[in-house]
């Protein structure tokens, strides 16, 4: 399978899992509501600071908390860059595979993970920038479409090393640059 057809086969993959992530965060919204709906005296909102979804033998598979706790992953845990707040997937072990969060420094993340590290991230930081990444699973930044503060788009596609093999940028004015550097 030649990079093309990895490339179209990863943004298949991408959009399943995020819509996917869509249909369970509703799911459970509706599920936390559904009970209030049936009883005699219903409630005009549900205010809770922690949500959690388990699966039949009690682990915590979709939590949507506001503070989300650290995310945990191989079982170590880690600090997150600011408290944040949204939707976080975990395996039956606890580790977190993926979320939807707004961090209090004004990041947004949408990010799917490995079991070693994060595989697929989409972000909004508060400095301006914007992008989405692709990581190999050993969390080596593959690939990345970024929208820098100043509006200038780039993509840069690396080797298994972290190496840029291709460059293409499209300056806010228009002007536009392509690289491939030599190989070593």
């Amino acid at each position: 399978m030649d990079s093309s057809q990895r490339m179209d086969a990863l943004e298949v993959r991408v959009r399943r899992l995020s819509a996917l992530s869509l249909v369970l965060f509703f799911l459970v919204v509706v599920l936390a509501v559904l009970p209030s709906a049936r009883g005699a005296a219903t409630e005009s909102r549900l205010r809770v600071r922690r949500l959690e979804v388990v699966d039949e033998h009690g682990a915590v598979r979709v939590l949507i908390a506001a503070p989300l706790p650290n995310p945990v992953s191989g079982g170590k845990e880690s600090p997150r860059r600011s408290p944040a707040y949204g939707v976080q997937f975990n395996d039956a072990k606890g580790n977190e595979y993926g979320g939807l969060t707004i961090a209090d420094d004004g990041a947004l993340v949408h990010c799917f993970d490995w079991a070693q590290g994060e595989a697929t991230c989409m972000f909004a930081m508060p400095s301006g920038e914007a992008g989405f990444e692709v990581k190999a699973s050993q969390d080596k930044t593959r690939g990345q479409l970024l929208l820098s503060p100043n509006g200038d788009v780039s993509l840069v596609l690396n080797d298994a090393v972290e190496r840029p093999r291709i460059r293409l940028r499209v300056s806010a004015d228009g002007k536009t640059v392509s690289e491939i550097p030599k190989s070593n």
